[in-house]
Parts: C-alpha cells; sequence; structure tokens
C-alpha cells in the first residue's frame, strides 16, 4: 500500500497514512516531473490569484506562480492558474488543510472556497508585516543621533588608549634598539617606531576633537533640558490622543505622519537645536506613548470582561 501524497509505503493493513491523513492506494500514481508547472487551481480575477501566490511564497512555495489561462475567442482570459513545481505538489493539501479541515484529500482544493480564510490569513501577514516596519522604524529612529556628551567620552577615550598604545610601544622600540630586548632586528623595530608614530598621532587628533567638542557638552545640556521640559509640558498623552490619523494610511505611514509634525513643532520652538537630536527625542517620546496605548488596550478588555460577567 503507498501513500499517493507523500508515497511512503506501507505494509498490508494500513490504510490511512500516518503523516498525511488520507487514504492508501494500491499503487503510486504517474511520477510528476519534479520541475514541470502544475496547475493546483484556478482563480477569476488576477488580483486575487496574486495575492494567493504571494502567501503561498510566504509559506515556503517558492515555485508558486500565476499562469494566465489562454485567451478566449472574445479576446479576455477566462481564469488565472495557479502553478507550483511538481517537487512542491506534495506540500499544497498540508498548506491549505491549515485553512479548513473540510479540504478534500484526493483532489485539488477548490480555491474558490478556500478565499474567505486566506484572505483572513493573508491579513494577519500583512498587519504582522507592517507592525515589524512600525518597530524598525522606531529602532532605526532612536540610534542615529550621538549626543556631545558621549562623543567627547568616545573621542576621549580613544586618544588616551592610542596614545598609551604609542608610548608602550616607543619603550618596546628603544629597549631593542639599546640591546636590553632582541626580540626583533633594526628593521622591524624601525616599522614598528612609524607604526606608534601613527598611534601617537591619532592619539593627539582624537584628544584634540574631545577638547574641542567639551566647549559644547555644557551648551547642549542646557539647552536639552529646556527642550525636554518642553517635551513634558506640551507632548502629553492627552495632546498625542488628539492629533489626527488618517484611517487610509497605515501604522507606519501615520507613525511617520504624526512625528514629522511633532518635529517640526519642536524645531520652530528650538531652531539652533541640533535636528538630529529633536529626532531622536520625538521618536522616544511618541513611542513611549504608543507603547503604554497597546499595553492598556489589553486591560480595557479584560475589565470589559470582568463587568459583563
Amino acid at each position: 500500500m503507498w501513500c499517493p501524497k507523500c508515497r511512503n509505503e506501507y505494509i498490508n493493513g494500513v490504510t490511512t497514512c500516518v503523516d498525511c491523513g488520507c487514504d492508501l492506494v494500491e499503487e503510486l500514481p504517474e511520477e510528476i516531473d519534479e520541475n514541470e508547472p502544475v496547475a493546483i487551481g484556478s482563480l477569476a480575477k488576477e488580483e486575487t490569484a496574486a495575492k494567493l501566490v504571494s502567501y503561498l511564497n510566504r509559506a515556503g512555495l517558492l515555485s508558486c506562480a500565476v499562469r494566465p489561462q489562454p485567451e478566449n475567442e472574445e479576446g479576455e482570459i477566462p481564469a488565472y492558474d495557479i502553478i507550483v513545481a511538481g517537487k512542491e505538489l506534495v506540500y499544497i493539501h498540508q498548506l491549505f488543510d491549515g485553512l479548513t479541515e473540510d479540504a478534500d484529500d484526493d483532489e485539488n482544493p477548490d480555491l474558490e472556497l478556500l478565499l474567505p480564510k486566506f484572505e483572513e490569513k493573508y491579513a494577519e501577514i500583512q498587519d504582522e508585516e507592517a507592525n515589524k516596519l512600525l518597530s524598525d522604524l522606531r529602532t532605526e529612529a532612536s540610534t542615529v543621533y550621538v549626543n556631545k556628551k558621549d562623543t567627547y567620552s568616545d573621542f576621549k577615550f580613544s586618544g588616551i588608549s592610542f596614545i598609551v598604545f604609542a608610548v608602550l610601544g616607543y619603550l618596546f622600540a628603544l629597549l631593542n634598539g639599546l640591546g636590553v630586548l632582541t626580540i626583533f632586528n633594526t628593521f622591524s623595530v624601525v616599522v614598528l617606531t612609524i607604526v606608534f608614530t601613527i598611534f601617537m598621532i591619532i592619539g593627539i587628533s582624537s584628544i584634540h576633537k574631545a577638547n574641542t567638542i567639551k566647549t559644547l557638552v555644557s551648551e547642549e545640556e542646557n539647552v536639552l533640558e529646556d527642550v525636554e521640559n518642553y517635551i513634558a509640558e506640551h507632548f502629553t498623552d492627552d495632546y498625542f490622543a488628539s492629533l489626527p490619523s488618517d484611517e487610509s494610511l497605515s501604522d507606519e505611514e501615520n507613525f511617520l505622519m504624526i512625528t514629522d509634525r511633532l518635529k517640526v513643532e519642536l524645531t520652530e520652538a528650538f531652531p539652533l537645536f541640533s535636528q538630529g537630536y529633536i529626532d531622536q527625542l520625538v521618536d522616544e517620546r511618541y513611542g513611549e506613548y504608543l507603547d503604554s496605548k497597546e499595553s492598556e488596550e489589553p486591560e480595557e478588555a479584560s475589565e470589559d470582561e470582568n463587568v459583563e460577567e
């Protein structure tokens, strides 16, 4: 006995495939070319067929595609076939079994009947992608700007590190030159001296940049305090809730539209403050509001259920 889907062989007496759950047959159907496209069904609208293929591709059926049927006498395309490579045909029933329990194991699924389930699945995929993109936008926007204090610390640490390595290198080269150490020959000592000189130049340059930035740290911190006070006073949850959103746009598009408006407002209030820092502060504050709003929704739903009970 054989399974017509996964082509596993079973001993006599077994009537159902353990893996697929379909009825076994005495002989396997004709072997299908692994790369030969096979039609699994058809749909009347090209747009719907394209959506179905998109879902199947995400589900792992990478060979799935749309193939228009030949034009009829009126010059119109009657339907659009959904095709898949023969090597992936065995996964079709398993995939559609996840959408409905009424799929026939012996025949290709009726795609028209599966459309409602498919549309639901496709909407879930779209929502997941939108949420991921929104999360990426928040993360990316919040990591663009580095404030002057951190920049000063980075340059200072780098400068000191390079200078320390250069001094130790000069000492090492001097001991080799005096014969106290005989690890390297004269040529190697000269090369090392040049390398450590480059380290010293980089270190001094970094310290110089750090000292230049240091003069801007206190100025930025003073203005930052005013900016944070403005945000705390004006960018409240109630203010965010009053901002209009476009229902025709996706969540990430509304996020960009509202944060752009907030950035313009904050820039007008502090025109000399770093635009990069303004972008970061606005994205962080509005991101906090959205996170708190999302966390409140399950709590409200739970309270409503308790009231109904």
